[in-house]
């Protein structure tokens, strides 16, 4: 019962240990690499995981008037009730013409710019149980997807290192 008890216990420490911090996982300075002259705040830091989805979120404000940020929501199989892959698979098929995305991940999209549902870049990480979604305003107006994907790509192959060598 003993040993029982230990394996529970050590269990839980580990999950612990290894479940990620979303405002963590991007540093200041990763987020002044994209808007130097910025004024960067976190304004959202969602450290629990909602159920049972599992998300995580966090937003660093770049600009309070020009619609400059970086969102970053991270869910894990360890905090959801629903593995991130069925996930992944799930909200791409509610998203208008999603672009996949080679060179990141084990599968990802691009869900398009802008504040609406499903926009960002989607990566799986399958082997790490991981599913990020990166969200990047440029500015009011600034529709440059190739810019958007080429940062959102960026910051997530950060994240996946950063992941990968906690585990």
């Amino acid at each position: 019962m003993k040993v029982i008890k230990t394996l529970i216990l050590s269990s839980i420490v580990f999950s612990w240990l290894n479940a990620a911090d979303p405002c963590e996982l991007l540093s200041i300075d990763d987020i002044k690499a994209i808007f130097p002259d910025g004024d960067i705040t976190i304004t959202t830091h969602d450290k629990e995981p909602t159920k049972p989805l599992g998300i995580k979120r966090c937003f660093w404000d770049a600009s309070e008037s020009d619609m400059k940020f970086v969102q970053l929501s991270i869910i894990e199989d360890e905090e959801t009730h629903i593995k991130v892959a069925d996930q992944f698979a799930n909200n791409k098929q509610f998203v208008e013409n999603p672009q996949m995305i080679d060179g990141i991940g084990d599968a990802s999209y691009y869900g398009g710019s802008g504040l609406k549902i499903g926009a960002g870049l989607h990566v799986l990480f399958e082997k790490e149980g991981v599913l990020l979604t990166v969200m990047v305003g440029l500015g009011r107006g600034n529709k440059d997807e190739l810019k958007h994907i080429e940062i959102e790509k960026e910051l997530a192959s950060k994240i996946l290192t950063k992941i990968q060598k906690e585990q």
